[in-house]
């Protein structure tokens, strides 16, 4: 059997599907990419259990086969290959030859292959409970919220993405770690049905992040699954199964200060001010009062540092303490001239908003100032 098939195309397709695989994997077959082969067409499919990936690119062969190969060293044969086409040969005991067409070359290389085998049979059917989305639109949804998103395990309804429509043809998607929470509210062209919600996990929403570029893409959740149709790449997913916390009481409605900032300004001095900190709890003091913040760090046996920013200001004086580097990735995303602080106590939850805009909201618990600080 001979495939000939555009050497950047099969490249780009084996290290999408090749990613969701898990090198920890102790099952050899879950290690392979599985190769659908027909006359002209090859489906490329990776899993890890958790995740399913099924993406298509065009070729030319003499029949059909299926077989399963290890993804990363055909990348790595496929890298040092020059542009042009390749051909598969691929024998019945599933030995697979490539060699490229291009005369500058003239060596062959063999693969071990397997068959189909055990490999498991995943379904990329998808329900009626779909919608179309923009993927510029989605890609800046996650990119917004992702970053409070926790990575530890012990409580995983807050290892994903919540996405959830509030209203008709509006979607919000929450992340948050329990110490602060992003949350993003889109219209989108599409009516959808996620009033219940679903979680979403980070893997999954990596691998999402990473294919969207421009046009439409496909959202569609099932009872225990989520699917993405983005270009030729299917994704299928379990989602989280639990209860996502009620973020609606964690964002604050009443406030007794707020502070309107110049993004670029206030992003310059706090680069400046976290110098002077270190993990875990990144601790800056924020001491607000009329028209001017102070910001201070300090390092024991190191050194402190202060910054002044003239700021517009309402309320009384008031200090907090917060973690620069949650408030550094809030501010990072926000792509509006300004923002605002909005202040509910001192040991109360801070919240962060573009100026003109209650679409898009940080919120972040504040850090306990001891008289030390």
């Amino acid at each position: 059997m001979k495939i000939e098939i555009d050497k950047d195309q099969l490249l780009k397709a084996v290290n999408i599907a090749d990613s969701v695989i898990n090198i920890k994997n102790v099952n050899s077959i879950l290690s392979n990419c599985l190769f659908n082969v027909s006359k002209d067409s090859v489906e490329i499919i990776s899993t890890d259990n958790e995740i399913g990936l099924k993406t298509t690119i065009d070729s030319v062969s003499d029949g059909n086969i299926s077989f399963t190969t290890n993804g990363k060293i055909l990348s790595q044969v496929l890298k040092e290959l020059p542009k042009g086409s390749v051909i598969l040969d691929i024998d019945d005991a599933y030995s697979i030859s490539i060699r490229s067409k291009s005369k500058e070359i003239k060596g062959n290389l063999k693969l071990v292959g397997t068959s189909k085998g055990d490999f498991p049979d995943i379904n990329f059917e998808m329900n009626d409970n779909v919608i179309e989305i923009d993927q510029v639109l989605l890609k800046d949804m996650i990119r917004k919220v992702i970053f409070a998103a926790s990575t530890d395990t012990v409580k995983p309804v807050f290892n994903g993405l919540f996405f959830i429509s509030e209203e008709n043809n509006k979607m919000a998607a929450v992340a948050s770690d329990s110490r602060r929470l992003s949350y993003i509210n889109t219209k989108v062209s599409s009516t959808i049905d996620f009033k219940g919600g679903v979680i979403i996990p980070l893997k999954t929403i990596n691998e999402v992040y990473k294919l969207l570029s421009s046009g439409s893409c496909r959202l569609g959740i099932m009872e225990n699954q989520c699917f993405f149709k983005i270009g030729n790449t299917d994704i299928i997913s379990r989602v989280i199964d639990g209860q996502f916390p009620n973020y609606k009481q964690v964002m604050p409605k009443d406030f007794i200060s707020f502070s309107v900032l110049d993004t670029k300004k206030f992003t310059e001095s706090l680069k400046r001010v976290m110098i002077l900190t270190k993990e875990p709890t990144y601790k800056i003091i924020l001491n607000f009062s009329k028209d001017q913040l102070v910001m201070e760090s300090k390092l024991q046996d190191i050194g402190e540092t202060q910054e002044i920013i003239d700021i517009e200001y309402s309320g009384n004086d008031i200090s907090l303490g917060i973690n620069s580097q949650y408030l550094m990735d809030s501010i990072r995303e926000i792509d509006s001239i300004s923002f605002k602080i909005s202040i509910t106590g001192n040991m109360s939850p801070v919240t962060i908003t573009p100026e003109n805009s209650a679409d898009y909201v940080s919120v972040i618990m504040p850090i306990q100032i001891k008289q030390a600080d």
